[in-house]
């Protein structure tokens, strides 16, 4: 046995002297590569690695190694979005629970606050006070704002932004394009204003909302041409926000006492025929005295848009001056602002026309303008209820359906009020 033993040592060490003369002697040696040899070294390692297989196992190796990777690097990606959000939920907690109530208390105060004095109520030195995201003090100072809508101007918000670092957030955001739509939408919303370069690459935006957004700010912002841009966006297609935002930021020009426009002489200006009866409509808030006396000269507007702002107006002001200008106008008009006309007499509620609203009852021909004169006359006092009620006992069956819908659409609405 031991013999058989030698034999096959000997004869393994013959093979190996013959074939790998020097391999006792480079075993340790390192192995060098340079240039595109490492490249085909990594190819031919993943030859080997694959070789035997067929190209369709080879396939859904690839993927389904391709797919874990992915797997794994999106769990990541959640994983650090999701502690990021926690993190960011915490701060704006922590910052919400000392600073709300001290911006509440800035913010609704009538009197105009210094820097000093915004500084001391906010019992933080200014350099602590820069220490946190101002991105955390425009999330709070919007929070406030939505409770404080009813209020048109906020005194000390342009203050208490440039101390907080706000207003420097917004033009930095600004001068390099980031988040820009919801920038400037914060700004009308919080009526920030911002040196008025910092809208000159936006005015003429190609994208609409944000050129809108831009010419919005530019009103807040310029102080010698305020409107430059109005009468052009005016004459684009109007989107409920547009006229919303408008009132809004004339509410502000008024009470900082910066210059209006004329609204009158703009909507006549104004081709786009929505435009023009929001510009008439604007009187009836911050138009001028001699405005409100002059929108009455729109009650025969060429454009029946323009005539129902005007009446809208003289109702929202009550003007019982105007009452005979409607009434001589009343059989010019067609059946929809008659029916406006009946509305602003009920809603100035002089006492002095229940006869009319009875006789243009009895004149209509159209159902729903008769339907509106007996809600009118049964809404106008005592006289109209009492010509209401002879009127239901003069009627044919007809009327008699109509004035009980009538009597059950006041009813509900009677009941929707407790």
């Amino acid at each position: 046995m031991s013999e058989v033993y030698t034999y096959l040592h000997t004869l393994t060490d013959a093979l190996v002297s013959s074939v790998l003369p020097y391999a006792a002697d480079s075993v340790f040696e390192p192995v060098e590569f340079s240039g595109l040899e490492i490249i085909k070294y990594y190819y031919y390692l993943v030859e080997r690695f694959y070789s035997g297989y067929s190209w369709q196992m080879v396939t859904s190796y690839n993927l389904t190694l391709v797919s874990c990777i992915m797997l794994i690097f999106l769990f990541m990606m959640f994983w650090y979005k999701v502690m990021k959000q926690r993190r960011s939920k915490a701060v704006e907690a922590k910052l919400e629970d000392y600073y709300l109530d001290k911006f509440r208390m800035i913010l609704g105060s009538a009197e105009e606050l210094d820097r000093n004095q915004i500084v001391d109520m906010l019992e933080r030195t200014e350099r602590q006070i820069l220490r946190n995201n101002p991105y955390y003090y425009s999330k709070m100072l919007e929070k406030v704002r939505m409770e404080m809508y009813e209020i048109v101007y906020l005194p000390n918000m342009q203050m208490l932004a440039t101390v907080l670092g706000v207003i420097r957030l917004f033009e930095q955001q600004l001068l390099h394009k980031k988040d820009v739509f919801k920038t400037l939408q914060k700004m009308v919303m919080l009526q920030i204003t911002v040196n008025e370069g910092r809208l000159a690459s936006f005015v003429n935006h190609s994208n609409p909302e944000i050129r809108m957004m831009a010419r919005m700010n530019y009103i807040t912002c310029s102080v010698n041409e305020p409107y430059r841009y109005l009468l052009e966006d005016l004459d684009e297609p109007q989107s409920l926000f547009r006229p919303m935002l408008l009132n809004y930021i004339f509410g502000w020009m008024m009470f900082r006492e910066r210059r209006m426009p004329n609204f009158l002489n703009l909507s006549e200006r104004v081709k786009n025929e929505e435009s023009a009866a929001y510009l008439v409509s604007e009187v009836a808030y911050w138009g001028t005295d001699n405005e409100k006396l002059d929108v009455k000269k729109y009650f025969l507007s060429d454009r029946p848009l323009v005539r129902s702002a005007a009446i809208q107006v003289v109702a929202t002001l009550r003007d019982i001056s105007a009452e005979d200008e409607m009434i001589a106008t009343y059989f010019h008009q067609p059946e929809r602002i008659r029916r406006e006309i009946l509305r602003a007499l009920t809603s100035i509620m002089s006492g002095k026309r229940t006869e009319f609203i009875k006789k243009a009852y009895e004149a209509s021909s159209s159902r729903e303008t008769r339907a509106t004169a007996l809600l009118c006359l049964y809404n106008y006092g005592n006289e109209g209820r009492r010509l209401f009620e002879i009127v239901r006992s003069e009627a044919d069956s007809d009327t008699r359906t109509l004035i009980d819908q009538i009597d059950s659409q006041v009813l509900l609405s009677q009941l929707q009020r407790l």
